[in-house]
């Protein structure tokens, strides 16, 4: 089964790619939609530059390691995709760690033309050298603000997407063992066989801020049980024809959520910043702030992670529901 899903996968990756080749004006229109400002707002409203208010509550959301500031940052974000009119799922589950007695994913959910659903999805908990002490700009709110750039430009086609997405926050990535979207992973996938729909690919937004000297996206398309790279190819093809970046491909151990997607069976890739290990504000490492960030690096990568989701999930007016779908769980 598991060369089965492999060889259907390259199959449909190289049909998204060269349909993104054959119609790409849609494309080319997401690509020049992407908003810088909207990304330097999302930035700075959940990583505690600015004040926000939801519903009567006005908070700074200056961590999300500890219990009330994830709480915080799970409000804003409900309240974001609720004002784009999707359904949001909160998702309990009992935690192994210390400062609560439950983790919270959360999801919200795009409909498409097929059930058949793209997963995005990206960890909102940080971490620093203490703790809380860390407000996590470029891990992971970079990614979360292209998740959700990513939200806001879909939501305007929802009547052309070919399959439902899923945005989803994963909480406890950063303690190790990838329990939030571990426990993601096995949610999807029983719901996939009680509903009858496929899942058909994940899309993992990691740190894309912090620039040293390279202009180079990095893209892992390896590890784990899975082989994406067929969505790798996917992704270089988008880079290249509609921006100025360069690639570098590689694989990657459980270091971030798409691991647990692979380990469950689903075709995954995540992006990031060129040589995210080496960020020297990194996790523990502290001081990862919003001044930080290479604007114009993290805008560039964001237009092609808002594009590659959007061929990955289906913009094409004139195309039908392909019969051939991956990762039949």
């Amino acid at each position: 089964m598991k060369h089965l899903i492999v060889s259907v996968s390259l199959i449909l990756f190289s049909a998204l790619a060269a349909r993104a080749q054959t119609t790409p004006d849609v494309y080319q229109t997401v690509y020049n939609q992407v908003s810088q400002p909207n990304l330097q707002k999302l930035l700075k409203d959940m990583t505690g530059v600015n004040p926000v208010t939801v519903g009567s509550k006005t908070f700074s959301i200056t961590n999300r390691y500890l219990p009330a500031d994830k709480a915080n940052f799970r409000s804003y974000w409900t309240a974001f995709y609720q004002a784009l009119g999707m359904q949001v799922n909160e998702l309990d589950y009992k935690t192994v760690h210390h400062l609560e007695k439950q983790g919270h994913n959360v999801e919200a959910v795009l409909p498409g033309k097929s059930p058949d659903s793209i997963i995005i999805i990206v960890h909102y908990d940080s971490i620093g050298p203490t703790g809380a002490d860390n407000p996590g700009v470029d891990d992971d709110m970079t990614g979360m603000a292209i998740e959700m750039e990513t939200a806001r430009i879909l939501n305007r086609y929802k009547s052309k997407l070919q399959y439902t997405v899923r945005f989803v926050a994963a909480d406890y990535e950063e303690w190790g063992g990838l329990e939030g979207a571990e426990q993601y992973t096995q949610y999807i996938k029983k719901l996939a066989a009680d509903k009858g729909f496929k899942v058909v690919a994940g899309i993992d937004d990691e740190q894309s801020g912090w620039l040293e000297n390279d202009h180079t996206v990095d893209l892992f398309d390896c590890g784990g049980d899975t082989d994406s790279t067929a969505m790798g190819e996917a992704f270089v093809q988008v880079v290249n024809k509609y921006s100025t970046l360069k690639t570098k491909s590689g694989c990657m151990g459980d270091n971030s959520d798409m691991y647990a997607l692979w380990e469950g069976g689903i075709p995954a890739l995540v992006f990031s910043e060129h040589d995210p290990f080496n960020n020297p504000h990194f996790d523990a490492e502290g001081d990862d702030s919003y001044t930080r960030i290479n604007q114009d690096y993290f805008f560039e990568i964001a237009k092609v992670g808002v594009t590659y989701a959007a061929t990955v999930a289906g913009l094409d007016a004139d195309a039908t529901e392909s019969p051939i779908l991956m990762g039949a769980l």
